[in-house]
């Protein structure tokens, strides 16, 4: 074959490569599931992890209502694990944390589109979009992006960015029934003091 019949069917292979993913659903459980993720993210990886992180085992609809809120200041991120020069705020008590906290936008943002994207997927699916929840989110991260930028006296220093990659698995949950009440209910248990007291009360002798 030419080199350019190779070339071709070198990238018909590739095209035709499946996108893995770290976690897969199980067997029954496949048809259920929609899955979403995107490379090479131009946002921070450390704030998106700690985004990712705030929502992860969500129901959809509270997870975009919270982004919502976070992208409007009304609510905040809390940083967990990359903590550091943050500054703290008092939103972050809403959520039984007192460290600091941020308002990641471009994280947000990218998360929001992420999340329609895997709703769309699960309505080709024929799934109820009002019962998904992320059960699955996970961030890695990228190739540093490599610029430079100037110092004095001539010097040159490294000026990089870190991307990342995400992945989305929203599930189907059915909805929980309640449990009919069938416990028969027992007699209150009284102590000695309080039966005597009563019999004060309906004029009787405490003994």
């Amino acid at each position: 074959p030419t080199p350019l019949t190779r070339l071709t069917a070198s990238r018909s292979v590739r095209t035709a490569a499946m996108v893995k993913y770290s976690r897969e659903p199980e067997a029954g459980a496949s048809i259920k599931t929609a899955k979403a993720r995107a490379s090479d993210l131009r946002t921070s990886f450390k704030n998106m992890r700690e985004t990712a992180m705030a929502i992860k085992n969500m129901p959809l609809s509270k997870a975009r209502l919270y982004l919502n809120r976070v992208l409007e200041h009304k609510d905040v991120v809390c940083l967990r694990r990359y903590n550091g020069s943050a500054g703290r705020t008092p939103l972050t008590k809403g959520h039984g944390f007192s460290g600091p906290g941020r308002f990641p936008e471009k994280s947000v943002k990218h998360l929001l589109d992420l999340l329609t994207n895997a709703e769309s997927n699960a309505e080709g699916k024929e799934l109820d979009s009002d019962n998904l929840h992320i059960t699955h989110i996970q961030v890695n991260q990228a190739c540093h992006g490599r610029r430079r930028t100037y110092r004095a006296h001539g010097r040159i220093n490294a000026y990089m960015s870190s991307p990342c990659h995400v992945e989305i698995i929203l599930t189907e949950k059915e909805e929980g029934v309640k449990k009919a009440d069938d416990v028969v209910s027992r007699p209150e248990r009284k102590t000695k003091k309080q039966l005597a007291k009563e019999r004060l009360t309906n004029g009787a002798s405490a003994k």
